[in-house]
């Protein structure tokens, strides 16, 4: 089978910072519908849509990314249903809404809410208008010559067709002929494509008229002079013309009843893919072996086995022929292209799904990813195993691939020894996807794998493909639900047992102790922060906020546990806890709580932040909160104003706060400005405002940000600059205007970063005198706002910049400064 990786990191656009700030990273191989746009392959899925360009003419399954469309581009959602190329535009539907690309951007726009259980079911062109069904009906669209945004010029449906029109609830349509069908649970409606608005020309099929069950989805499919459709197990097809009254010829299905996908190609060949799709979950499962058939003029079967002829084990979702070229979808495995009697199979490098629930960054600087929740069972677009990006490379391991105990983890931790631990829900006895729990470890380094749980520890035997025995002297956990997995500045693994309480796992793992919360009735912990000093401890509502406020290892009914006055953080989830050392008010330890953004300083202080009034301090006598600081007039305000709740923080390696919220985005605290920054839809491409988890990677200085539709980051700064020489320094922009542009970025390429070590940055004027040493910033570059060392503006002029490395090197350049 020949595999064609592709990228799908999406550089986008934002307003107030260049466009290399900003990446997109979704999942892209689970597919829905596959089309051809200008001579690119085009391809919809639960991540938005791709359009790959072909890059070879003796390989023709030889792609390279043209470029994706996401909700940070502008579409209303990344779960894009339908993709069709018409004309110079591409339309796209979600689940209720429509977006179309065209050459001046992206328009969006849906049915209202007078339409709250509307659903998208297909797409069609037909000459100037274009026909979108649904399951409230058929809308009609057309373009005004002269008006770029399509107006919607009738709504079809049963009650104004005088019920030419079987049903509202349109599950399919088709145009063969210059008639267009459209398939309901009651039947087939059919119309010559000129006579929709006449009543009277519509005609139906009913089970009167073809040998059909009723009472089920009916699917339809066509090529350029037949018609086919699928009811229960029986294909029907007929090349009679229509109105297609005689000569249907019946298939067969081998009583695979759920079907994904079927297709008529110009053979007549019906093809039927099997699968059945669950909108709770957003996923397909298969049973049996087969694929795929296809049906012969003879009506024999060619059938299309899992794992056999190119093709993996996952369902077809699509079937489409392309330029004489047969291309097939897949929920999870891409597409494949029909080549030389086989499949290849074309697959995005993307993470394995959109759902994020925690982020990991490993010594190597390698990122981690899962997907699960608190919960036994699947959950929707998400519990698809974990994902890591390695050297720019998305790996996954699920327990289909790997020792992987459950796919749906949803805590990790990185330990002291660099290996990563998975923690998952206990899954009963009746789990149907062969799940364990308890933790898995891995080290990637060595490819080794060991499953822990109340028994012990075991390692994988890659030999026998089984666990091995349990490993004398090694940790037992007091509880096998996984509530969270942190691990603390010691490198001690705390791990939460649900209902169980804390295991504390040293670095050679063994026991170190085990605690429970006070005050915690049932032990439902699900985080824990060490600052070095203190322990804190986030729980589900059991009672909150728990703090051990002393360095050693915190121990059941020990002293040191804090009394927290606050009711609002004795009824809460605790999502992060960070703690950063301010300028001006000492050390802060951040709290994001379900009911709010919370702050303690250590001692007496407990602080509470908000949108409308910056922030409130908690009256221990009267037992309410008090006006403590005010917004100045041009403050930026937390969440961008915006009424909303936190629900995930991070502190990174500059001590800045990023809180994540439940629809407003990112906000940035940084305790230098004492300032609020934020960062949202649709002032910033971001995939979703509801953010779950932050992460960071240290080399490229990005923050990682995870959402349930996917990851964006966001260049923040580099914290290990790679290894790199003095090659190209540039300046832009060059000529700068500092009324205008504000500050000159000096760096180097194309690294996009200085070297290691202590590197200078020396501006003189045309006279050969020094104007100012510059220091290297965050992002491993200079930058210089126009002004001497004493602080004044520097005249225009030619100005000359000398940078140097710690080895001695120096490269120089000029910038021309324009006032």
């Amino acid at each position: 089978m020949k595999i064609i990786n592709i990228s799908v990191m999406l550089l986008c656009l934002s307003i107030g910072l260049s466009a290399a700030m900003w990446d997109t990273i979704t999942n892209t191989s689970h597919i829905y519908d596959i089309g051809s746009h200008e001579g690119r392959i085009i391809f919809s899925t639960w991540g938005g849509v791709v359009e790959l360009d072909p890059v070879s003419d003796t390989n023709p399954t030889a792609y390279e990314l043209y470029r994706t469309w996401t909700t940070g581009d502008g579409i209303l959602s990344n779960d894009v249903r339908h993709v069709v190329s018409i004309g110079d535009k591409i339309w796209l539907s979600c689940a209720d809404s429509i977006s179309v690309v065209n050459p001046a951007g992206i328009q969006s726009f849906g049915f209202g809410s007078a339409y709250p259980s509307l659903e998208i079911t297909g797409i069609k062109e037909l000459g100037s208008r274009i026909l979108v069904s649904t399951t409230i009906g058929l809308a009609e669209y057309y373009y005004l010559p002269g008006v770029n945004f399509p107006l919607l010029l009738h709504l079809y449906n049963s009650a104004n067709t005088s019920g030419g029109m079987l049903s509202d609830h349109i599950s399919s349509m088709q145009l063969v002929n210059d008639y267009l069908f459209l398939a309901s649970e009651n039947g087939i409606s059919y119309v010559h494509q000129d006579s929709l608005d006449v009543d009277t020309s519509w005609r139906s099929w009913t089970s009167a008229d073809i040998p059909f069950s009723l009472g089920s989805p009916i699917k339809l499919a066509s090529n350029s002079g037949s018609l086919m459709l699928q009811t229960g197990l029986t294909i029907w097809v007929s090349d009679a013309g229509v109105p297609f009254n005689n000569g249907w010829a019946a298939y067969y299905t081998s009583g695979l009843l759920d079907i994904s996908a079927i297709a008529l190609d110009e053979q007549n060949r019906p093809w039927v893919a099997y699968g059945k799709w669950n909108e709770d979950l957003s996923a397909f499962s298969t049973t049996g072996n087969i694929l795929i058939s296809r049906f012969e003029s003879d009506g024999t079967q060619t059938q299309f086995y899992k794992d056999q002829g190119g093709l993996g084990n996952k369902t077809i979702t699509a079937i489409r022929f392309i330029d004489g070229k047969t291309y097939l979808g897949s929920w999870g495995n891409g597409f494949y292209q029909e080549y030389q009697d086989s499949f290849s199979q074309v697959i995005t490098n993307s993470i394995a799904f959109p759902k994020i629930t925690e982020i990991a960054t490993d010594q190597d600087s390698n990122m981690w990813f899962v997907s699960g929740y608190i919960n036994p069972l699947p959950v929707k677009k998400g519990s698809l195993g974990i994902s890591f990006l390695d050297d720019g490379v998305w790996e996954t391991r699920t327990v289909e691939n790997s020792p992987l105990h459950n796919d749906s983890a949803h805590s990790l931790t990185v330990d002291a020894n660099n290996r990563v631990w998975f923690g998952a829900w206990d899954v009963g006895i009746n789990n149907p996807q062969g799940w364990a729990h308890g933790i898995t470890i891995y080290d990637l380094d060595e490819d080794k794998w060991w499953y822990l749980n109340s028994s012990g520890m075991r390692e994988w035997n890659p030999e026998t493909q089984a666990w091995g025995p349990l490993i004398a002297g090694m940790a037992s956990l007091s509880g096998n639900t996984i509530g969270g997995l942190d691990t603390d500045k010691h490198g001690n693994v705390f791990v939460a047992s649900y209902n169980r309480g804390f295991n504390v796992i040293s670095p050679d793992y063994t026991l170190l102790s085990q605690f429970t919360i006070p005050g915690s009735t049932y032990q439902r912990v699900f985080n824990t922060y060490h600052d070095g000093e203190r322990y804190f401890f986030g729980t589900n509502n059991d009672p909150g906020l728990a703090i051990w406020n002393d360095a050693s290892i915190p121990s059941t009914g020990g002293a040191y546990w804090v009394n927290i006055p606050v009711p609002e953080l004795k009824n809460c989830v605790i999502y992060g806890v960070a703690t950063v050392k301010t300028r001006y008010e000492g050390t802060q330890h951040w709290i994001a709580a379900s009911n709010g953004l919370y702050m303690w300083d250590g001692g007496s202080g407990w602080y509470r932040y908000d949108t409308s009034i910056k922030r409130y301090r908690y009256n221990t006598i009267t037992m309410s909160w008090a006006q403590d600081q005010l917004y100045y007039v041009d403050e930026e305000r937390l969440y961008g104003s915006v009424r909303t709740l936190p629900a995930s923080l991070y502190l990174d390696p500059f001590g800045r706060v990023w809180i994540g919220s439940l629809s407003a985005g990112v906000t940035m605290y940084d305790p230098d400005t004492d300032r609020f920054t934020n960062y949202y839809l649709p002032k910033n491409p971001l995939v979703s405002n509801y953010v779950t988890a932050l992460g960071y990677e240290p080399v490229d200085g990005l923050l990682y940000i995870g959402t349930p539709d996917g990851l964006n980051t966001l260049k923040i700064g580099r914290y290990i600059k790679p290894e790199t020489n003095l090659e190209q320094v540039k300046a832009f922009p060059n000529p700068f205007r500092p009324e205008r542009d504000g500050s000159v970025s000096i760096v180097n390429l194309p690294a996009d970063s200085m070297p290691q070590g202590d590197n200078r940055c020396r501006i003189y004027d045309s006279s050969g005198a020094i104007v100012i040493e510059l220091r290297e910033n965050e992002f491993a570059r200079f930058e210089w706002d126009g002004k001497s060392a004493g602080g004044s503006n520097v005249s225009s002029g030619i100005y000359f910049f000398v940078v140097t490395d710690s080895q001695g090197n120096t490269k120089r350049g000029k910038i021309a400064i324009i006032r």
